[in-house]
């Protein structure tokens, strides 16, 4: 019954994300952050977020969130509208 409770804890921030209205693709903003999540990275932590051992499954939730933002701010860079290199990646 924990590793249920547990496994529940788990997905929710997942189904939450899933539930968040899409982006306004009428802005740059709103269009790389749809850009980010079709990314191939993301798309790649998302399947591993669904299948594989439960180490995989944790790494790769906690993962997901940085490749979103490492994603966005790249779509942001190409298009002139954030700084190249002078991010700081967040502490893990």
């Amino acid at each position: 019954m924990k590793t249920l409770a547990f496994l529940a804890v788990l997905a929710l921030p997942l189904a939450l994300a899933r539930c968040a209205p899409p982006p306004d693709l009428s802005t740059p903003q709103g269009q790389c952050q749809a850009q980010a999540d079709n990314s191939p990275e993301v798309a790649r932590l998302l399947a591993e977020t669904s299948g594989g051992s439960m180490a995989q499954q944790y790494i790769a939730r906690r993962e997901l969130p940085l490749a979103r933002r490492r994603a966005y701010i790249a779509c942001l860079q190409a298009r002139g509208l954030a700084p190249k290199g002078a991010g700081v990646e967040p502490l893990k």
